[in-house]
C-alpha cells in the first residue's frame, strides 16, 4: 500500500477545495478518501443510510481513479 501522505491522497476535508473523482471513467459522488496512486477509494452508500445509527455505512472501490478540481471551486 501506498503511504497515506502527498498530492496523490485525497480526503473530502483536507482544504484543497471541491474535486471531480473519477473511478475508470466515472463520476462517483460521495468519496470520503482516495488515493491516486493505490487506485483504491472508500465511498460512502448511496443512497445514504446507517447499520447502527451512528455512522454512515461505506464501501471500497477500486479502479483507475483521476481527480481533478471542480468547475466554479
Amino acid at each position: 500500500m501506498s503511504d497515506q501522505s502527498g498530492e496523490h491522497v485525497h480526503y473530502w476535508d483536507d482544504g484543497r477545495g471541491r474535486r471531480d473523482v473519477f473511478i475508470d471513467g466515472l463520476t462517483e459522488t460521495k468519496v470520503i478518501w482516495c488515493d491516486t496512486k493505490a487506485g483504491i477509494a472508500v465511498v460512502a452508500d448511496s443512497p445514504l443510510k446507517s447499520s447502527d445509527g451512528e455512522t454512515v455505512d461505506f464501501h471500497p472501490a477500486w479502479g483507475e481513479i483521476t481527480v481533478v478540481p471542480a468547475e466554479g471551486a
